[in-house]
């Protein structure tokens, strides 16, 4: 039995959003505020025992409270004349249909149909999918407009009297008395078994079942109490922890012994201790090695002990065993081990709880009639203190952990769950930021979060999840190809504001360093970066579209003749790109292949490409006609280069674009590492040897390209050293000038995410 399915509605900016689980390891990701967060609260809210009592007002998705107030003002109206119960009930239905619901879809085995009886659709069910709805609704919606209008019309007459009195409307009301009202009512769906689509939901409310009682559900939040602060602010309130002190203070024996009495004590707590660690230590071996599995300690760290610390009357008030850690003899509290550590303890002893509690083992046995079908375990960001090296261990362990039951090779683990029935099933959720522990996960388990999504339901963006095992799971070489790129580099575009993706390793050198000195907001934002040759950027065309991420493309016009010869770029002659990212992206693999004239002189708009279903963007930034404009008559190269100018790559863009900086790298040379096999000295020599923008292009050309030698006897210019040496002189008196078509693409994504961001702020003061 496995879940196949949740489908969230109305809840915050989940206002209708299905996500898809994976066999055993699911795995949302996706930009900050993009509804991980809201998914797995929604997921807790309706899934955990008392999470109804989590529901406020505010995570009812923002487009339905101004429905909800009109629903409100009907109520207030309807009080006043004589209205029929066919509307009162529409209205009803309506106020209904705006609040928070949960389906939860489950794949069930024939050999298990007797655990889901009372949820059957049919009598001649045999198995697939079954199908349940978690309502949050009112009780009794004509008590709430009852107790609402009440309310409502005090306030309404208050206001004759210029005073103001609560409630302002329904949804004001409803944030005080939500809970008052409301529970968590669970109703049978009808589903299509091929599609998994829901046809329609059951009109009864289903009696005598708790998904509880079929599926355990456990939580790992975000927010874990792990801190080297060994008291907490609090703890003066509780009585118990005044009594302690007092008794620390005023009693404890072991404090200045002074009389037989107390040595009795001491010598009575002391063999306690003694055999209660003991006892400790034999029963807790197993916990300590399963924590080992999860990498800890590693080949440097201490092992860990437990010791306990009995009090007369500690024992009975707050006793508790300490965490230690130990170096040959000696130990220190936990308090001393590394946050880190902590933590990755602090959940591998939650997990094993989790799971041994769901399994009945031991004291906890007590406690469970009978072993649920599923285990269903959610963990929000283990990330959160844990350093990159620990997150690879806990992603790639966690769930082999959750399934050690399943061991049948290690005859201990054999015998401790020999009772267990093999079939049972366990499936971990996991909401992360962290670009370390998808590194380690299998795309297909992945779930992208979109957070502007196109919709017609409403101008605020509301969230869409994508299965991307629809893509990674794929036969097609491109996508094969793509997901093994992304493993060797580039996780982190999984949880991006913007990707820009460029060619070379002078762009990658560069552009960052662009945005940092000349694009203060754009370097405030989340920015991805995929480095890779021309000749394979489209192959991430259906990726990008998947994950609806607005996207720079730097790369080059690639000017050849037609016949696909490289050519220095010029004006009439026929040339064309030889760049497939422009023939097969930007224009769609037109037969007829843009000559350079044309694309020199597109205008703005014609180098972007919205992507299907969303709101994001492309746009492709490549080289244009340039105007230069450089003369110095003052030292330096004592040259004049002024025209008009085409360049071909990213290099001579940007060298003919820095002409002023070049002539004052002569008096900044000394300063360079590499000044015997400077790639700066070949720019300064041509820049001296050649007397117009013409030849100075053609010898930038010949260095750049010296399979192609339109002037003979230049040496190569290697690009990328070019780029660390620039990268390197610059400065805080002098900074580089980004060539003027990378200039345009970061404006353009400056201005994308700028207007992304005020419409999201807009929208959250509405």
């Amino acid at each position: 039995m496995k879940i196949v399915s949740f489908n969230i509605t109305n809840f915050r900016r989940l206002y209708n959003v299905k996500i898809d689980i994976a066999d055993e390891k699911t795995v949302f990701v996706g930009a900050n505020n993009s509804g991980k967060t809201s998914a797995s609260h929604a997921l807790k809210c309706f899934l955990s025992k008392d999470g109804r009592k989590q529901i406020k007002m505010n995570d009812i998705t923002l487009i339905n409270h101004k429905k909800i107030n009109q629903i409100g003002e009907k109520w207030v109206e309807y009080d006043k004349k004589e209205i029929s119960d066919e509307d009162i009930q529409k209205s009803y239905q309506e106020f209904i249909s705006y609040f928070p619901s949960l389906d939860i879809l489950i794949d069930v085995p024939k050999n298990e149909i007797y655990h889901v009886i009372k949820i059957i659709p049919t009598l001649d069910w045999q198995a697939g999918i079954l199908g349940v709805r978690l309502c949050y609704e009112a009780d009794s919606i004509e008590e709430l407009r009852k107790a609402f209008v009440e309310k409502r019309l005090n306030a309404i007459d208050a206001q004759v009297k210029k005073v103001t009195l609560w409630p302002s409307n329904l949804v004001d009301f409803l944030s005080n008395e939500l809970n008052s009202f409301f529970t968590i009512n669970t109703y049978l769906l009808d589903i299509d078994n091929e599609s998994k689509e829901v046809r329609k939901k059951s009109d009864f409310i289903v009696q005598g079942f708790n998904i509880h009682d079929l599926i355990k559900f456990d939580f790992i939040p975000a927010q874990r109490e792990v801190s080297d602060d060994s008291g907490k602010s609090n703890d003066i309130e509780k009585p118990a922890a005044q009594i302690r002190q007092y008794y620390d203070t005023i009693i404890n024996p072991e404090k200045s012994p002074t009389d037989d009495r107390d040595f009795d004590a001491i010598t009575a707590i002391q063999d306690s201790q003694n055999n209660f660690n003991k006892m400790l230590e034999t029963n807790l071996e197993s916990l300590f090695e399963e924590i080992k599995s999860l990498g800890y300690p590693s080949i440097a760290d201490p092992d860990i002990e437990i010791k306990t610390k009995i009090g007369i009357l500690s024992s009975f008030i707050n006793h508790s065993s300490a965490l230690n850690y130990k170096i040959n003899d000696l130990s220190l509290p936990e308090n001393y081990l590394g946050l880190g550590y902590q933590n990755i303890i602090a959940m591998t002893v939650k997990l094993i709880k989790h799971r041994d509690e769901w399994l009945g083992i031991g004291k906890s046995k007590e406690q469970n009639e009978h072993i649920k079908r599923l285990h269903f375990v959610i963990i929000e960001e283990p990330e959160a203190h844990l350093h990159a090296q620990a997150q690879l261990v806990f992603i790639n362990n966690s769930y082999n952990l959750l399934t050690r039951y399943k061991n049948t090779e290690d005859s201990v683990i054999k015998e401790r769950y020999k009772h267990i029935d093999k079939s049972l099933c366990t499936q971990m959720l996991v909401t992360t930021h962290s670009s370390h522990l998808v590194h380690e996960v299998d795309f297909a388990c992945l779930r992208y979060f979109d957070r502007f999504t196109s919709n017609n339901v409403s101008e605020i963006p509301l969230t869409q999840v994508k299965n991307l095992s629809n893509y990674f799971n794929s036969q097609d070489a491109g996508k094969r190809f793509a997901a093994r790129y992304l493993k060797l580099h580039h996780c982190d575009i999984f949880f991006a504001d913007a990707l820009i993706m460029l060619e070379g390793k002078a762009e990658k050198l560069l552009i960052p360093q662009f945005i940092k000195d000349r694009f203060k907001e754009l370097y405030r934002r989340y920015i991805s970066y995929i480095e890779i040759e021309g000749d394979y950027v489209h192959i991430f065309r259906p990726l990008i579209e998947i994950l609806g991420i607005d996207t720079l493309i730097i790369t080059d016009l690639d000017s050849a003749d037609q016949n696909g010869n490289k050519q220095l770029p010029q004006k009439t002659k026929e040339q064309i790109s030889s760049n497939p990212v422009i023939n097969d992206w930007l224009f769609d693999d037109n037969e007829k292949k843009k000559t350079i004239d044309i694309l020199i002189n597109l205008k703005e708009e014609e180098r972007i490409k919205k992507l299907s279903s969303t709101s994001s963007e492309v746009y492709f930034a490549f080289q244009q006609e340039i105007d230069v404009d450089f003369s110095r008559l003052d030292g330096g190269f004592n040259k004049k280069f002024i025209g008009q100018t085409i360049p071909r790559t990213f290099e001579d863009a940007l060298l003919i674009n820095n002409l002023e900086f070049i002539a004052q790298l002569p008096k900044k040379m000394d300063t360079l590492p590499t000044q015997e096999k400077s790639q700066l000295k070949k720019v300064i020599k041509d820049c001296n040897d050649f007397n117009n923008l013409t030849t100075l292009m053609k010898a930038f050309y010949t260095r750049l390209n010296p399979d192609d030698r339109l002037i003979k006897g230049l040496g190569k210019i290697t690009k990328a050293e070019l780029a660390l040496e620039l990268l390197f002189i610059c400065d805080t008196n002098y900074t580089l000038n980004p060539p003027k078509y990378i200039e345009l693409g970061l404006n353009w994504l400056n201005s994308r995410l700028k207007e992304k961001e005020t419409k999201t702020q807009e929208q959250a003061n509405e």
